[in-house]
């Protein structure tokens, strides 16, 4: 019987994703949180892509039709790493994102079974966050906080924590690998810049993201689908095994399990 791939995942870290990055975890073994490298001022690391209020029409097709949830910072600059950054604790968006998405996805049908009560104590933790650092805790503990009910828990370890002497991305994206045991690398469709080269000399395989975004019910009748929202608008619109089932591996891809030997 063949082993299954070893997969590892890098991502820098994200304020509540959006279904594609989970497509990802569900496929990891590991998950390298990049926290060492700098912070985008317009990035998605602090923010969220949610709805626009419940009866505001959609904008045309050439202007975004969602809004941003964004966590304030403290004292940040523009060559800060994303490890070091701070959450302004003089600002009170714990109970501000909490009534925003309460107020955009409270009549929505799995809102109140699915989501608001981890929403409820992720905002509960993320207000005592302070100082250098509170930054990622908060962002780490948002991008797990739906990993139990989705069903996988790959093991988590931040960039700073490994050896980081390579100064070319994609050979430190390949090193990462061998460092941590893994033999496949499963890239996002955003890393263009990467090369196969530097996987191939050591024997790590390269696969590309290639999810097909699933169209549900976002609760606009006959307006369009906005994708790319975050997973809290996919789990208050959507029954999680629904969501288990886009998200578990082909049976004849590349992340396929191999079957079980017959019992003799």
């Amino acid at each position: 019987m063949s082993e299954p791939p070893r997969v590892l995942v890098a991502e820098q870290p994200h304020y509540l994703p959006w279904l594609d990055f989970y497509e990802q975890l569900a496929r990891a073994d590991t998950l390298v949180v990049l926290d060492n490298v700098q912070w985008l001022r317009r990035g998605w690391q602090r923010r969220a892509r949610v709805a626009l209020p419940p009866g505001a029409p959609l904008p045309p097709p050439t202007e975004p039709a969602y809004q941003w949830l964004t966590i304030p910072l403290e004292g940040a600059h523009r060559d800060t790493r994303i490890g070091d950054l701070a959450v302004d604790t003089s600002q009170p968006w714990t109970r501000k994102h909490l009534a925003t998405l309460t107020m955009l996805y409270g009549r929505r049908p799995y809102f109140r079974s699915q989501v608001l009560p981890r929403l409820e104590h992720f905002y509960a933790a993320a207000a005592g966050e302070r100082g250098p650092g509170s930054l990622l805790r908060t962002l780490l503990s948002s991008m797990t906080l739906f990993a139990e009910p989705l069903g996988f828990a790959p093991r988590l370890v931040l960039a700073s924590s490994l050896a980081r002497s390579l100064p070319d991305k994609t050979e430190r994206l390949a090193d990462y690998c061998v460092q941590l045991g893994q033999d496949t690398y499963y890239s996002a469709v955003g890393s263009l810049y990467l090369r196969p080269g530097p996987f191939r000399e050591r024997d790590v395989r390269l696969l590309w993201q290639k999810f097909r975004y699933p169209v549900y019910e976002q609760g606009r009748s006959g307006e369009r689908f906005v994708v790319g929202l975050s997973i809290v608008d996919v789990l208050s619109n959507v029954p999680v095994d629904t969501v288990r089932e886009w998200l578990a591996p082909s049976p004849w891809g590349p992340f396929a399990r191999p079957a079980p030997e017959p019992e003799r």
